[in-house]
């Protein structure tokens, strides 16, 4: 986002604030703003109306100067520099590499990860499904060496952990021959 996109979020944030607050208080009664006649004798006159458009104005204006002035998240990822210049990973790519490695191995059905960066390398908590048709502990223990070598590689950076919980156990169906 550029300085003009939150020049322009951050003046209609204010503009809808001013515009809830002056509605809310005319709502509670309080007459300022005789010089716009018409508005003003329909807001007046049907002061819940008033009150409820001022509300929900002022919560738009608030939500918007929150999101444009709260602190943004950074996303982790992997930053190397080489003798060409630098190279950023983000989260969502890292992640995408170690569930696909983790879906390879057999009997896992679904997995969710999450990416800690660290200074000494990559931390990564897989959430997976599993078919019952297979040893949980001997697949988690693949996964986990699937996922290490498999980011390690495919990233060229350090993985030093990958934790795996199994959340969940889905029957396996039973091939049907027809």
């Amino acid at each position: 986002m550029n300085w003009l996109d939150k020049v322009l979020i951050f003046v209609a944030s204010l503009v809808l604030a001013i515009l809830g607050i002056t509605l809310i208080l005319l709502g509670l009664g309080v007459d300022f703003w005789n010089s716009f006649a018409g508005a003003h004798d329909y807001l007046a006159t049907n002061a819940l109306v008033s009150f409820l458009v001022g509300a929900v104005l002022c919560i738009i204006g608030f939500y918007l100067a929150g999101n444009l002035l709260g602190e943004k998240e950074e996303e982790v990822g992997i930053v190397a520099e080489n003798e060409i210049g630098k190279v950023n990973i983000a989260e969502r790519v890292i992640k995408a590499y170690a569930e696909r490695a983790a879906q390879s191995v057999e009997g896992v059905t679904g997995v969710k990860s999450k990416i800690k960066s660290q200074a000494e390398g990559l931390s990564i908590v897989l959430d997976l499904s599993t078919n019952t048709s297979v040893k949980t502990a001997d697949t988690a223990k693949h996964v986990q060496e699937r996922v290490m070598e498999y980011v390690s590689d495919s990233l060229g950076t350090k993985v030093t952990s990958v934790e795996v919980i199994i959340s969940s156990v889905e029957e396996s169906k039973p091939h049907r021959v027809s």
